[in-house]
């Protein structure tokens, strides 16, 4: 039998049905849609989650355009059994994608989104005016004209609404945009006399006072809540695909890789990995290699104290606690916490339970990687941070430490050091170089259990890897810093001190026999380094 081919990077609902791809039937988001309308709903998901095939659908169903036709796209669906099928092809609708819109200046930015919206115009005939209140009244004129031309109050879809406004912070131009498309929304949706109701999607709900201002009518749906379940793919969802293409023997390393998610109260997997695992028959980070990653390297630049702590538990399989703040503001991102907040709503990190302090009554999440997957994505930030960009040496640096070449290991560690250091700021305090190593070593945690600061022998060491097979070498490392005259006795020191202060005792007591043992010290971007085995 000839399979359904998979629809690999395509998100326009009517291709999917006509063309006859597999499709897993998410109709049912109509009915929620309808059941609880608000005049205006944001949705906010991670980035290839089906938003913009969702907001396809919904074109495609409410349309009044093409009907006819349309009506025919939802005949086999879940949707076609409700009494929702009333409302097919009843309103005019505007749809326009904002996924697009990234470029690094604000006169592309203004020129780009101008250019969909008189596209959008074309379609009935219209002409944008060129005047700047023309366009941030856009929507609402186009509105008018379709209500004028229909007799029926207007639907407006607007996927991915935040695109623009996420570009403009990383590219400077965040004022210029904020200010533009606050009035652009606001026109649109507050108070338009012409609208039946709007749909937003996104990544991150960003906060009111910054884009909502003074906007009553709105619902927000987050990964949070348990409305709106209709992004992503299921556990049941992913079983069947998977014997329709005959892999459901693959299931279980499926779910390592790409589970996990958790939305509401469901667990969700990411459906663009899943299809992508599905047509080339390999696991593989797929979803990680959609995106420039700035968020992490943002996070890692930091070189924070309690993100490295942080992190250092979350490689281990560990869940953290954070404060959540669902509405992101830009100016806070130098918080701690909104960068956690970033990650989650991103999809670089899932949630498993929530707490409400009984004191302040703010609420708390325990944050976790969801996958091997994403794990994958840290290891590899982490190494082009650290390195760079340049992967294959670093692989062949820690290879040399797992397997004990020590000299090896040593001249290329100097080599990346003088190249990485000039990425970050040298500190003045050996914290600064223990969150550096932690960086650099945290990347090993399939292999090893990796702890720093703990109690072993007669004191704390710095940083140990307990190889997880105990006939691997176990690792202990110990930092000092000085001047760069004095920097190898230093590191001489360093080395002493683990073997007076018996830090392996712990690590030998756990039956690793073989532990190599290497002291380092640090000024600015000159490094020392001794080492021994036994």
């Amino acid at each position: 039998m000839v399979k359904k081919k998979l629809p690999a990077g395509i998100d326009d609902f009517k291709k999917i049905i006509e063309n006859d791809y597999y499709f897993a039937d998410k109709s049912m988001f109509i009915d929620e849609l309808l059941n609880k309308k608000s005049e205006v709903t944001l949705l906010p998901r991670p980035r290839r989650f089906g938003k913009t095939l969702n907001m396809s659908m919904l074109n495609y169903f409410f349309n009044i355009e093409d009907r006819e036709l349309n009506r025919n796209l939802f005949n086999n669906l879940n949707i076609s059994n409700t009494d929702k099928m009333i409302y097919q092809g009843e309103y005019p609708v505007i749809y326009i994608s904002l996924k697009d819109v990234k470029v690094n200046n604000w006169e592309l930015c203004l020129e780009k989104f101008i250019g969909l919206i008189k596209k959008e115009y074309k379609k009935y005939g219209l002409i944008l005016e060129e005047k700047r209140d023309a366009q941030e009244n856009s929507l609402l004129n186009l509105s008018e004209h379709l209500y004028e031309k229909y007799g029926k109050k207007v639907i407006i879809l607007i996927d991915e609404y935040d695109t623009p406004l996420v570009t403009a912070h990383s590219q400077g131009y965040y004022d210029e945009a904020i200010f533009f498309f606050r009035n652009f929304l606001s026109a649109a949706l507050k108070g338009n006399p012409y609208l039946e109701f709007a749909v937003l999607t996104g990544i991150l709900r960003i906060a009111k006072e910054s884009i909502f201002s003074g906007l009553n009518n709105i619902t927000v749906s987050t990964i949070l809540d348990n409305n709106f379940n209709y992004f992503g793919l299921t556990e049941d969802e992913v079983e069947q695909a998977l014997k329709y293409y005959e892999l459901d023997y693959e299931l279980e390393e499926i779910k390592k890789w790409y589970n996990g998610y958790k939305f509401g109260d469901k667990l969700v997997y990411n459906p663009w990995s899943i299809i992508n695992c599905i047509n080339n028959k390999e696991l593989n980070p797929y979803w990680i290699n959609t995106s420039d990653n700035a968020l992490i390297k943002q996070l890692l630049a930091k070189n924070d104290k309690k993100v490295f702590e942080e992190l250092e538990l979350i490689f281990k399989g560990e869940s953290i606690w954070e404060t959540i703040s669902e509405n992101i503001i830009f100016d806070d991102l130098n918080n701690t916490n909104t960068v956690w907040s970033l990650m989650l709503f991103s999809g670089y990190l899932t949630y498993e339970k929530m707490r409400i302090s009984p004191i302040t009554g703010l609420k708390s999440y325990s944050l976790k990687i969801p996958n091997q997957e994403i794990k994958s994505f840290f290891r590899q930030s982490f190494i082009e941070t650290y390195t760079k960009g340049d992967v294959h040496f670093y692989g062949t640096m820690m290879e040399d430490l797992f397997l004990g070449n020590l000299n090896s290991f040593i001249n290329k560690f100097k080599k990346m050091y003088m190249s990485a250091v000039s990425y970050h700021d040298t500190g003045d305090s050996e914290k600064y170089y223990h969150h550096f190593m932690l960086g650099v070593l945290l990347t090993l945690g399939d292999k090893y259990i990796i702890t720093s600061n703990r109690e072993s022998g007669y004191g704390r060491y710095d940083i140990a890897l307990e190889p997880k097979d105990k006939n691997n070498y176990g690792q202990i490392f110990e930092f000092k810093i000085g001047d760069k005259n004095s920097i190898e006795d230093k590191a001489r020191e360093a080395l002493v001190q683990i073997n007076e202060k018996k830090y392996d005792i712990s690590m030998k007591n756990n039956g690793v026999s073989k532990v190599i043992k290497i002291g380092m010290a640090f000024s600015g971007k000159n490094v020392a380094i001794e080492s021994e085995i036994n």
